[in-house]
């Protein structure tokens, strides 16, 4: 609790220093204090949103939890907000601010592109070690993952990539795709829900936004209009991604573990002994941020969220995956599946074999 409690006080404080920067530098050009405006104090709010925010997003949020990478779109908003802040006649003053942030973004891209080159590089011997592994089912990313952890070391920027890897596979390459589990017994969690409806819902708003917003956006700032019409290409892709992972990624039961994938953005490897229990949910229908804070949810956005089926107790922390390279450690794991009865007999029966192994 104390560390969950440090973090929300560090996010607050970093919305706090934010909206004070805002509100300071929107008051001084839409309010005549000052008349003209000094030149000092235009380049003041440009230090302002090009250096001190960044630096103030790196240290209270992204240092130690998230990858670089993420400071490529703290920099792009910084500067976003300050051309929709700052009036264009001072802004224009100093035309090489957008030099400045495609170099930043070029930089980052570059580092990107050398772990592209080291995964080129060993490119043949990750095909052939990622195909012994697959043995032709649809569990991609799992596989991916498990390839790369071979030959590869565990760089925060490499599980971004593969994050993304991952997301342009699902989303352009897997329409014709279907389920394949050779290994083990697989169980669906998606069919008696409604969270394809959800994602395709989402797509259609954002659609309608990036046409709607782009037009307007294009006329008052034109650097914005563009990096909202990236930012929501970018979202339909992920939901693309989320809907057909679902679909190619079930549960899978085998001898030893129980892999549970919830679309493409959230993932565990569970060995079977590291189960303390499973039993059906009796648990409340909301659940409040303690119980999250200690919890993987397995289960898919819905219209209508149903109570879960099961929970299962660990013995140990286990390390879940989400996308981009981050992580949590939970003991308690909440889900649904579309064969109840089979999934729990299965489960009670593989835990049953390692006790009895164990004795």
């Amino acid at each position: 609790m104390t560390k969950i409690s440090a973090k929300n006080n560090k996010i607050l404080l970093f919305f706090i220093f934010i909206s004070f920067i805002l509100a300071a530098n929107y008051t001084l050009y839409r309010i005549p204090i000052a008349v003209p405006v000094p030149s000092g104090a235009v380049i003041g709010s440009i230090l302002d949103f090009m250096i001190v925010i960044p630096l103030l997003a790196y240290f209270f949020i992204i240092r130690k939890r998230y990858s670089l990478k993420y400071m490529g779109i703290v920099i792009l908003a910084a500067y976003g907000a300050a051309s929709m802040i700052i009036p264009n006649e001072h802004l224009s003053q100093y035309s090489f601010l957008p030099y400045i942030v495609f170099l930043s973004e070029g930089l980052l891209i570059l580092v990107e592109l050398f772990i592209l080159y080291k995964i080129i590089s060993k490119l043949p011997r990750l095909i052939r070690n990622y195909r012994s592994i697959s043995k032709q089912d649809s569990l991609f990313q799992l596989h991916v993952r498990r390839t790369v952890k071979n030959h590869l070391p565990n760089h925060r920027l490499i599980t971004v990539f593969l994050s993304e890897l991952s997301m342009f596979y699902y989303s352009l390459f897997a329409w014709r795709k279907k389920v394949n589990i050779q290994n083990g017994r697989s169980y669906t969690y998606h069919k008696k829900t409604s969270v394809n409806a959800v994602y395709i819902m989402l797509i259609h708003a954002t659609v309608i936004e990036s046409i709607g917003f782009h037009y307007f956006l294009h006329q008052w700032n034109e650097m914005a209009s563009y990096i909202l019409l990236f930012l929501n290409l970018y979202a339909i892709l992920y939901f693309l991604a989320e809907i057909h992972a679902i679909r190619l990624t079930p549960f899978v039961l085998t001898k030893d573990c129980l892999l549970l994938q919830s679309g493409f953005s959230r993932s565990m490897e569970l060995p079977l002994e590291n189960i303390k229990e499973i039993k059906y949910y009796d648990g409340p229908e909301k659940l409040n941020k303690k119980e999250l804070s200690n919890l993987f949810d397995a289960r898919v956005i819905d219209f209508f969220q149903e109570k879960p089926q099961f929970e299962i107790n660990l013995k140990e922390h286990q390390v879940v995956n989400f996308a981009y390279g981050m992580q949590k450690e939970v003991k308690r794991i909440i889900l649904n599946v579309d064969d109840p009865e089979d999934f729990y007999q299965a489960i009670q029966q593989r835990i049953g074999m390692d006790e009895t192994v164990s004795e």
